[in-house]
This record gives C-alpha cells, sequence and structure tokens, in this order.
C-alpha cells in the first residue's frame, strides 16, 4: 500500500502542476507527507504504545481515505468554462474603508491585552488564552481581517497595483503571534494564490516566501518549547515539527477513542457547537482533538489533532471515513475548477475561493472540522454577508465575452 499510496501522490502532484490546481497539489502532498511516507519511516520499536497496538486500523483509515480523496476529486473535477471577463474589478472599489476599521480594531484588541503585545506574544505561544473572550473575538477579527485583505489583493492583481503589503504583514503577524503555525501558513498562502491566478507571480516566484513561512512556523514551536521551560534550538524544533507531520498516530488514537468510547454519532452536531466561544457556552462539548490530548496526555504543543479521516472514523467508522472522504474530495475538485477560472468571477467570490482551498486541504484536512469550524463559519458568514452588501448597493455590470 505505501508504493501505491507514494505513486499516487506523485502522480496527482504532476497532474495538479501541469494543470494549475491548488486544491490537488494539496490534496497530493497530504498523502505524501502525512500517510505515505510515515509509513516508510515507520519504526515498531519507536512508535508509541497506542499505535503499535492499533497499526492495523490506523493503516486502514490511511489507505481508504486517501482512495476517497481521490475518488472524490475525480468524480467533481471539471475543465473552466469558455472564457467570460468580468469588468466588477476595474470599476469598483475595494472595501477598504471597511477593511481599515477591522484592522484598527484587531490591533486595538492586541494592544489592550494584558501585558501589551509582548503579553499577548507570551500568551499566544503559550496557547493559553483558548478558552477566553478575547482571545475568541482576536481570533475572529483577524479571520475576518485576513478575508478582507485577500480581497484588497484581488483588485490589486486585477489592477496591476501595489499589493496590500502593510495588510497581509498586519494579519500574519497577527496569526503568528496567536502561536498557530497552520493560521499562518494558510492565510500566506491565500494571498499567494490570488497572484498566481493573476500570473502577477509564477510558482517559483513563491519558494522564497514559503520557505520563510516554513522557518517561523518552526521558530513559533521553538519559542513555545522555550516558554514552557524545555529549550531547545531551531534544528530541533524543525525535527519536532517533521514529526508531528504524520497522521498514523491520529488515526491510532481515534481507534482507541472509539474502542473505549464508542462511536460519537452526534459528533459533527457537536462541531457546530464549537461555534460559540466557551467563555459564553461553558457547557459546550470538548473538542475531540482535546479528548485525544488528554487521553495520550503527552501533547501540550497543540500538534496532536484527529485529522479529517481520524474524526469521521470516530464519528463512524469506516464508512463514515469513506463518504466523508469522497465528499471531501469532491468540495476540493469543485473549488479548483473555481480557481481555474478564478479572474473571471467577482473580486469577493475569488477571495473566497482562494481562502477555502488551504483552509479545507491543510487545516480541516490536518486538524478535522472540529478544529476549522470557527475559522470556516467566519469565512462563509463574512462571504455571505458581502454578497448581500453587494446585490443592494453595487448596481450590476455587464459581461464581455474576452
Amino acid at each position: 500500500m505505501t508504493l501505491a499510496l507514494i505513486t499516487a501522490g506523485s502522480v496527482g502532484l504532476l497532474l495538479a502542476l501541469s494543470h494549475g490546481r491548488p486544491g490537488l497539489m494539496l490534496l497530493s502532498l497530504a498523502i505524501l507527507l502525512f500517510h505515505a511516507l510515515p509509513l516508510v519511516w515507520l519504526d515498531p520499536d519507536t512508535i508509541s504504545a497506542t499505535l503499535r497496538a492499533q497499526i492495523g486500523t490506523a493503516t486502514t483509515i490511511t489507505g481508504l481515505t486517501s482512495l476517497a480523496w481521490y475518488t472524490g476529486y475525480w468524480l467533481f473535477a471539471r475543465s473552466p468554462a469558455a472564457g467570460v471577463s468580468l469588468t466588477e474589478v476595474a470599476v469598483s472599489a475595494a472595501p477598504r474603508r471597511f477593511h481599515t476599521l477591522v484592522l484598527i480594531a484587531l490591533l486595538g484588541l492586541i494592544t489592550a491585552a494584558p501585558g501589551g503585545l509582548f503579553g499577548f506574544a507570551q500568551t499566544g505561544f503559550l496557547r493559553l488564552p483558548v478558552d477566553s473572550f478575547l482571545f475568541s473575538l482576536t481570533y475572529a477579527l483577524a479571520c475576518l481581517a485576513a478575508f478582507t485583505t485577500a480581497i484588497l489583493c484581488v483588485y490589486s492583481a486585477a489592477n496591476r497595483s501595489a499589493p496590500p503589503w502593510f495588510s497581509m504583514g498586519a494579519v500574519l503577524l497577527t496569526f503568528w503571534l496567536l502561536g498557530g503555525r497552520t493560521q499562518f501558513v494558510i492565510t500566506a498562502m491565500a494571498f499567494g494564490l490570488v497572484f498566481l491566478a493573476h500570473r502577477r507571480v509564477r510558482l517559483r516566484g513563491l519558494l522564497l516566501p514559503a520557505m520563510v513561512a516554513a522557518f517561523l512556523a518552526t521558530l513559533t514551536l521553538s519559542l513555545r518549547l522555550t516558554l514552557q521551560g524545555e529549550a531547545t534550538d531551531i534544528a530541533s524544533a524543525l525535527r519536532l515539527t517533521v514529526s508531528q507531520l504524520s497522521l498514523l498516530e491520529s488515526y491510532a488514537l481515534a481507534a482507541r477513542f472509539t474502542e473505549e468510547a464508542g462511536y460519537q454519532g452526534a459528533h459533527y452536531w457537536q462541531v457546530l457547537q464549537q461555534l460559540f466561544p466557551r467563555a459564553l457556552f461553558p457547557e459546550k462539548p470538548m473538542q475531540l482533538s482535546r479528548a485525544l490530548r488528554l487521553m495520550e496526555a503527552r501533547d501540550g504543543l497543540g500538534g496532536l489533532t484527529p485529522g479529517l479521516a481520524g474524526e469521521a472514523f470516530a464519528a463512524g467508522g469506516l464508512i463514515c471515513v469513506a463518504a466523508i472522504g469522497i465528499a471531501f474530495g469532491g468540495a476540493l475538485a469543485l473549488l479548483d475548477n473555481a480557481y481555474r477560472a478564478l479572474t473571471r468571477l467577482q473580486p469577493l467570490m475569488q477571495a473566497l475561493i482562494v481562502s477555502l482551498i488551504p483552509l479545507l486541504a491543510i487545516f480541516a484536512l490536518r486538524g478535522g472540522f472540529d478544529t476549522a469550524i470557527y475559522r470556516l463559519a467566519i469565512l462563509l458568514l463574512a462571504a455571505a454577508i458581502g454578497c448581500l452588501w453587494r446585490a443592494t448597493h453595487v448596481p450590476r455590470l455587464p459581461r464581455v465575452v474576452s
């Protein structure tokens, strides 16, 4: 099976690069980095007791979900329709006033945090404020600011004007200070996808920013370990980051969890309840990712999550893994279909698509929906309000055949 995963992931990656499909590229990289390579490096002498006991189930989940992802993707992948361009970007104004208000509110919350900027950074790297109302509000505004910045990137790329460097830097810095390695990476990737689609930059031009993002993500882990009293260097943090790529341990923990607590048929209903901050709704169910960490009692770094497939297995076994996997692959295919025609869409929809692709293909795939639901809901709500506002305030513009 390992060879089949490597072959499928490599072929998928080549097809994605040749056809401009970022969702397929990220999906193939996930299969290679999170599934195939961990199986290659699997050492029975060093794996945990949980993985040793559940290796059969974890391997089955790995193979089944990889097959389901690709099956769903190929079922819904389509070529873009004939070219129709939209003139809206050139004649309409970017929502700079609203974006500025969001950014000011975000920076105000950061400076108002206990201890100011340094106190905010310290608690963020230690991941202490997750249950506080201040964290929830700051995170929500950061997600909204990321979306409005992506809209500004669309206008900048379409009109060949200067990118919104300050806004991009402020949003990325906020996610970095919050200690969210994945949040930082997927936000940077959304900005890059805009300029890539508008041919403002080539794929190889994103290699250096990708290396910087990877370094900062590793530095986040190093600083977190240092603040927790475990002095470490960048090299050690990098090795730990690489070790956290594998999802086998997560799948094994999900299998162990079902043995001890049974299948959680109401899991996805409980996921929706995660939208309410615990500070306002203290009785809301515990996240599955947190339950797994408590069960294993060894992961204080926020790196242990059930993954999309582990979450599905805990909810309904292998049948649920297959069903959720096919739906997930299909959703990425639909987003890729839209991305290939991105420059012909409205700016709001462009920003939504480039934001959803990395959010689903990285954050949801690795963490499951119980960790990704909050940002996903903020993104969809902001897009829905934006579409409603546009329908009532912006006049319809003619479409012209390119």
